[in-house]
């Protein structure tokens, strides 16, 4: 089933580059070769369903190595979804 996801990711712990953090979270997602836009407040990611449920865990599992209190914002759309491209292409002309 096809799915795609937001995912956002909080480090709350005290004493710890934040933004070290995330952008380790990030690397993890791209490694995992699913098609996925990082924006300022989310990473979007869209594949199949199970197989991004298994990303998410393991997102998760990253941030914890290096933060002992993470809070994740999540949102999931699955079904007859639109591409990532298909939901922005009417906006690649007035974004800038």
């Amino acid at each position: 089933m096809k799915a795609s996801i937001a995912l956002q990711v909080l480090p709350l712990s005290q004493g710890i580059d934040r933004i070290a953090l995330i952008d380790q979270v990030i690397a993890y997602l791209e490694a995992q070769g699913v098609s996925m836009v990082v924006t300022p407040f989310e990473t979007v990611l869209e594949g199949d369903f199970e197989e991004l449920m298994r990303i998410l865990k393991e997102a998760l599992e990253v941030a914890g190595q290096g933060a002992d209190n993470v809070f994740a914002n999540v949102k999931i759309n699955i079904g007859e979804i639109l591409s990532i491209d298909e939901k922005l292409e009417k906006y690649h002309e007035t974004a800038y």
